[in-house]
């Protein structure tokens, strides 16, 4: 009885934890859109400039790029915890929910290693520009630091999903979480091509 009741706490507390991450991911996809709406405000600005005034707002190619990278890098949440990297789906769904959540806890743990690297090499270049003061190289002078801060958070958000996603399929294969169920075979009937 003491085991169910663990088991129990432990879907409870995972469940919670998988809210979180939802409302992670969906706060980060609106914040993401949020920045390409800027990015358009700020091209449209440059462009309404030039072909009034003729004169060049100067910033908005440089911008333009800062606010792409944030844009990116902040839905990176949301793009892991709904599958929007790219997979071999076509093997994947073919595969026993076991085998398949083995798989998805490796390939997780992997990319959990391989995004902590990642996360460190942008924190030491975070915090070089915060320590020599680097500015770009264009007209604005924006020291480097302001726009590089996104990069470790978006980072550390990636790490902790791809953990989640790994932890949860090694609990789902030791049979402490559900399993989750077999996904539908794909279809080779093409129908008629005529």
């Amino acid at each position: 009885m003491r085991g169910d009741h663990s088991r129990s706490g432990l879907v409870s507390a995972w469940i919670r934890l998988d809210r979180l991450f939802e409302k992670l991911g969906n706060f980060s996809l609106a914040a993401s859109g949020f920045l390409l709406f800027l990015m358009m405000v700020l091209v449209g600005a440059e462009i309404f400039s030039r072909s009034i005034f003729h004169v060049s707002t100067q910033i908005s190619e440089e911008y333009s790029g800062y606010l792409f990278t944030w844009m990116t890098l902040v839905c990176f949440l949301y793009a892991q915890r709904n599958s929007r990297f790219l997979r071999i789906d076509a093997v994947r769904i073919r595969l026993p929910p076991r085998v398949r959540a083995t798989l998805d806890a490796l390939a997780s743990l992997l990319a959990a290693v391989l995004t902590a690297i990642i996360l460190y090499s942008t924190w030491e270049g975070l915090y070089a520009s915060w320590m020599f003061q680097t500015t770009s190289i264009q007209y604005s002078q924006t020291p480097l630091y302001l726009p590089q801060a996104i990069m470790p958070v978006g980072f550390l958000m990636l790490l902790l999903a791809f953990l989640h996603t790994g932890i949860g399929s090694l609990l789902q294969v030791c049979g402490r979480l559900p399993m989750a169920p077999a996904l539908p075979k794909p279809t080779t009937d093409l129908g008629d091509v005529s």
